[in-house]
């Protein structure tokens, strides 16, 4: 099969020391916003392997000014190097369970940011406790190894924008490897980013 990656993002303006910030909107996602109160951050914890690279992987490509360009429409957008995302533990299990329910599905169907029960992203992380955010967005990939999924958002327009999205202050990451799968895709992951 052929790697496949997917964007999306949601959210409402936010305003970053002093200067208007516009989360990125795709289309097909509309706008959303954080309704319930802020719970506080969840700090570090055990991180697998796969998980730890890529946020390392992440936040080595936010340090470098960039600009994330389209090469089917010639739309780019340039970046300054953005901050370090922290890790979150809601974030990482909202991810996790999307990047299982992908895994779980075995098609092409389901590669997908819409889950098997019909939730969006947003949905998902609020479910797993992050509450009361002004922005989340969502990468998923399948069919690349945690070595080369960084580098191949980062080659991709829409995802190239959620990683450099300085809105996003925290990230967490589900992946999924599943050597046996004999129909689709052995590797699939989710990054799930969020700010509140």
């Amino acid at each position: 099969m052929t790697p496949r990656v997917a964007a999306g993002t949601m959210g409402r303006i936010v305003r970053l020391g002093g200067a208007i910030g516009l989360a990125l909107t795709l289309a097909a996602c509309g706008m959303g916003t954080g309704s319930t109160p802020q719970q506080p951050s969840t700090g570090t914890t055990s991180l697998t392997v796969q998980q730890q690279l890529i946020l390392d992987q992440t936040n080595q490509a936010r340090a470098q000014a960039r600009v994330c360009k389209d090469v089917a429409t010639g739309e780019s957008q340039a970046f300054q190097a953005a901050p370090p995302l922290r890790w979150n533990a809601q974030l990482a299990a909202a991810a996790q369970a999307h990047s299982q329910d992908m895994a779980d599905q075995k098609t092409a169907a389901g590669f997908s940011h819409t889950g098997s029960d019909g939730s969006t992203f947003d949905v998902r992380i609020e479910r797993a406790g992050y509450t009361g955010w002004t922005a989340v967005g969502e990468n998923i990939i399948a069919g690349y190894t945690a070595e080369q999924m960084v580098d191949a958002w980062v080659a991709s327009y829409h995802h190239c924008l959620n990683i450099m999205n300085p809105a996003f202050r925290e990230l967490g990451v589900g992946y999924v490897n599943d050597p046996a799968a004999s129909s689709y895709f052995h590797t699939y992951a989710t990054q799930d980013f969020g700010s509140r």
